[in-house]
């Protein structure tokens, strides 16, 4: 059973990401948000889309850097909340502030040859997330 990252949690870290980093506030869509904070526990007629802690990490990823649900800081809000949700369910992303901004462009923008979806994401989740000890 894994921990779920609720919209008014992924809305905090919005918030406290703009605090630190500035931008522009906003949401554009909360209800977008909802969407986006169930769809890494979806299941269709009983069978889970994405079972593993990596997919639902990753879909959770690519759906908040490519909705932009928010009117900025949707990329830093994207990682930052995958963070937090790996966080809750016992594991610590490890991976340089070079690297991470290369994956969130990497995954906001899907024209280019270096794209990454879902399954890649979780892929590199595997590779830089360590459990907590």
């Amino acid at each position: 059973m894994f921990v779920k990252l609720t919209a008014e949690a992924i809305i905090d870290i919005h918030d406290q990401t703009l605090s630190d980093y500035g931008g522009i506030e906003g949401i554009k869509d909360r209800g977008f948000i909802e969407l986006l904070a169930d769809k890494p526990f979806l299941s269709v007629f009983g069978e889970e889309q994405y079972p593993t802690l990596y997919l639902k990490a990753a879909v959770l990823f690519q759906g908040l850097a490519t909705a932009h649900a928010f009117n900025d800081a949707n990329k830093r809000t994207a990682f930052a909340s995958c963070a937090v949700f790996m966080y809750l369910n016992g594991y610590t992303i490890e991976a340089s502030s070079d690297e991470i901004i290369d994956v969130c462009l990497r995954i906001a923008n899907s024209q280019s040859d270096r794209h990454m979806g879902t399954t890649e994401i979780a892929e590199w989740l595997t590779i830089v997330c360590c459990p907590i000890n």
